[in-house]
């Protein structure tokens, strides 16, 4: 594969040649116009100093064939076009089997990587800055996709995958989105993980999907009245492992999910830990729980669908009961991470505020204590003691109702 043949030099302002199959294209320093490449077992690579300039109309370099490698590649000034699904773009692979792109550098542009009906891609090391207008990078029909190690920073989606079976989404960057860090859409068996996002508007999200695994990524500092770290909403027979979620309005938000799987998961420091709402005319969700962390959450989980199946079994909490006369680790009373005021505050955010005043912590006390007011269905009978370090604040629960709601509200204003 990629055996080079012939090595050709592009200079500035020349048309780009025929490229007869195995041929290396080097584009020489200098300010390159926009460019179209089609073939097989081709590669393009820029030299030191080597930039394409699209003049503000349409994408950098269009790539189309069977297995194109592209190295190393800087573009600048795409059209403005920022149509979600017809994005101008610094580079656009079509049509293009076994390609792949690595090392792109964009800045300012509306979409840094598109790609349609390319299966096998490989899109990594790009690292790109959008102008929130546009998806960061954009997969539309390519099975088998692999996106890596790429840093993403400032678009409406950092990262946007749809209908791409069996592709691997792993070690990205995504940060400052103005919409989704990640946003997985229609697929099946993708796996994601190592990936970061933080410090988006909304959150990351996968939907209408079956059988994804993600695992081993962090959801963090997604802060305002719509946002959540992870959002799985209608994805089915998925899994959820030993990812991180701190600092979000609501760390995980499921909508009419059903049989997904939570183990080993970190729910710290978000307003809403779990937050399970339900789509007008859609199923209700049914989701397990397992062996995760909840830690100064404001409220653990909130259920605001009657007709929801949440099981909880041996998770940590931070609020459960010490009580554990075995040793073995598991408190021997139930516990519940649940109240009626939780889903109250869930369906008014403004309500966070009073969440550890007198009235409402004797109130959910009480619906703990008094049979006839548990919510027995949402209560983990064998909770884990978690064991906080000595001179964690107190009040730490309460300064993170506060930063919710007045993120929220400065978001909001």
């Amino acid at each position: 594969m990629w055996a080079v043949l012939a090595l050709l030099t592009l200079m500035p302002g020349q048309p780009a040649p025929e490229l007869p199959p195995g041929s290396t294209l080097v584009l020489a320093p200098g300010v390159h116009q926009s460019l179209t490449v089609k073939g097989r077992d081709l590669t393009v690579r820029a030299a030191p100093g080597a930039v394409i300039d699209a003049g503000g109309k349409g994408h950098g370099l269009v790539v189309e064939g069977e297995r194109i490698r592209v190295q190393g590649l800087a573009v600048r000034n795409t059209g403005p076009s920022y149509d979600f699904y017809d994005p101008d773009s610094a580079v656009y692979f079509v049509n293009c089997q076994d390609c792949a792109l690595e090392g792109l550098r964009a800045r300012g542009v509306v979409t840094a990587v598109r790609a349609e009906t390319s299966p096998g891609l490989l899109v990594r090391g790009v690292r790109a800055v959008g102008n929130r207008r546009g998806p960061g990078v954009t997969l539309y029909r390519c099975p088998g996709a692999r996106v890596e190690g790429n840093r993403l920073e400032g678009f409406l989606d950092n990262l946007y995958v749809e209908r791409s079976n069996g592709a691997v989404i792993r070690g990205n960057e995504l940060l400052r989105s103005f919409r989704y860090g990640l946003h997985l859409m229609f697929s099946k068996e993708v796996e994601i993980d190592h990936n970061h996002a933080y410090r988006g508007r909304v959150g990351s999200a996968v939907m209408y999907g079956r059988r994804v695994y993600l695992h081993d990524n962090v959801f963090e500092d997604h802060v305002g009245p719509l946002a959540f770290g992870l959002l799985s909403q209608e994805q089915h027979d998925s899994r959820f492992e030993r990812n991180r979620l701190r600092g979000n309005n609501v760390g995980i938000l499921i909508v009419s999910a059903v049989n997904d799987v939570f183990r080993d998961n970190a729910i710290e420091r978000n307003g809403f830990g779990v937050l399970v709402l339900r789509e007008k005319n859609k199923v209700s969700s049914a989701a397990r729980f397992t062996g995760n962390r909840f830690l100064a959450n404001v409220y653990d989980l909130a259920v605001d669908d009657p007709e929801a199946k949440v099981t909880l079994l041996g998770n940590a909490y931070d609020r459960a009961s010490r009580l554990d006369l075995d040793g073995d680790g598991v408190a021997d009373l139930p516990y519940l991470p649940s109240s009626s005021y939780a889903l109250l505050a869930s369906r008014q955010l403004d309500l966070s505020l009073f969440a550890f005043s007198p009235g409402i912590t004797l109130w959910e006390e009480a619906e703990k204590k008094v049979p006839g007011l548990r919510l027995m269905t949402l209560a983990d009978p064998k909770p884990r003691i978690l064991r906080v370090p000595p001179g964690r604040p107190a009040l730490l629960p309460l300064l993170v109702a506060g930063g919710v709601l007045l993120g929220g509200l400065w978001l909001r204003s």
